[in-house]
């Protein structure tokens, strides 16, 4: 009989390339945020453009904000596979999963602002129109912090496991780590409206996004293996526990 958990599990993981995926589409195809508007637009452009595709950019953040939702499930299952290396007390799996919540929170609420934007477009003076558009801007960039602490307790974690079998390769550690510094300029931009430091600069946008997909397919292909790994462990002990019963002399009586 196969091992529900597991089973919960590995869809659990396919919830992350899921939610990358529809989103990116979404995002690309119907919003027109990738690549992100310049900071230094007009008003007039920033209405126009919001105008000229309102509806299909409302379909996009709707989408979004179902996609970006699953990163929860993907979250708690990374948060299963810490509690391996962790055990009972599993502090860095709870703050891994916890920060994982927050940062969904922190895309759903820029598409909330987005949807704002939009929603009186044609009343909305043009001034509020872009008040709205770089709040959602720099909540959707410039609230990093939660991702890197999620990021940085998985790769501590990783670091600090002493198993016989560690959970995940020692490299993945030392790369999280270094996944959480290179997504700390997307925290600067407040301070910049153009360059390489702006909501659309190569190293606040362009950089951590890249940086972002590349970890979410390296997690993917590491959290099956060690699902799997995790599997393979389960049948060998119940194996021995029958092995171990099925040898067991009968008491005798008398």
């Amino acid at each position: 009989m196969p091992n529900m958990n597991l089973t919960a599990q590995r869809l659990c993981v396919w919830c992350g390339p899921i939610m990358i995926a529809t989103w990116a589409s979404a995002f690309i195809f119907l919003c027109g945020f990738i690549p992100p508007p310049d900071p230094a637009k007009s008003r007039a452009e920033l209405v126009a453009q919001f105008s000229e595709n309102t509806g299909l950019i409302r379909l996009g953040l709707v989408i979004s904000v179902f996609a970006c939702s699953l990163l929860v499930p993907f979250t708690a299952v990374i948060a299963a596979q810490m509690r391996r290396m962790e055990g009972v007390r599993s502090v860095l799996a709870q703050t891994q999963l916890v920060s994982g919540g927050l940062l969904c929170v922190e895309f759903l609420l820029p598409f909330a602002i987005w949807q704002t934007a939009l929603y009186r477009i044609n009343e909305w003076d043009p001034e509020t129109v872009q008040m709205l558009n770089d709040m959602a801007w720099l909540m959707f960039l410039g609230i990093i912090s939660s991702a890197c602490v999620q990021v940085a307790s998985l790769g501590i974690a990783v670091l600090l496991d002493k198993g016989a079998k560690p959970v995940f390769p020692r490299w993945f550690g030392y790369y999280n780590i270094w996944v959480s510094m290179m997504w700390v300029p997307a925290g600067v931009i407040p301070f910049f409206k153009g360059g390489a430091l702006a909501w659309n600069g190569v190293f606040a946008w362009w950089i951590p996004l890249c940086v972002y997909f590349s970890w979410f397919v390296i997690t993917v292909v590491l959290l099956l293996r060690a699902i799997n790994d995790d599997e393979r462990t389960q049948a060998l002990d119940t194996a021995k526990s029958v092995t171990h019963h099925s040898g067991a002399k009968p008491a005798t009586v008398g």
